[in-house]
């Protein structure tokens, strides 16, 4: 049956959000800003693309830090040991969330001074 893989696929991405959100802090912070940016701009207003613009931000941060939990996770098991390339792999997706950060602010200041 078609919808056994996708209900399958849809509970395991509902597993990997509750297991960031209880194991993640940053994960937590990161929802509740969005929901605090969120609330700001229903409030504020201003034009509908612009507010898209925030949302599209909103969502890539999440995604990209929820990859960034996947990498540190999976490097983790994969060696305890101090490793060079690790770290690298670790630092450049750390790096992402907080290029995502960027756009994210870029995409607020967008929406109140547009």
């Amino acid at each position: 049956m078609l919808f056994n893989p996708l209900i399958k696929t849809l509970l395991n991405s509902l597993r990997g959000l509750k297991q960031a959100w209880r194991h993640e802090k940053a994960f937590r912070l990161e929802v509740i800003g969005c929901g605090g940016i969120l609330l700001f701009m229903y409030l504020w207003g201003g034009p509908h693309l612009n507010q898209l613009f925030v949302i599209f931000a909103l969502s890539l941060m999440l995604m990209i830090e929820l990859l960034n939990t996947g990498i540190e996770k999976a490097n983790d098991a994969f060696k305890t040991t101090p490793d060079p390339l690790i770290q690298f792999s670790k630092d450049a997706a750390s790096a992402a969330v907080l290029i995502s950060l960027f756009l994210v602010g870029v995409s607020l200041l967008n929406l109140i001074l547009g």
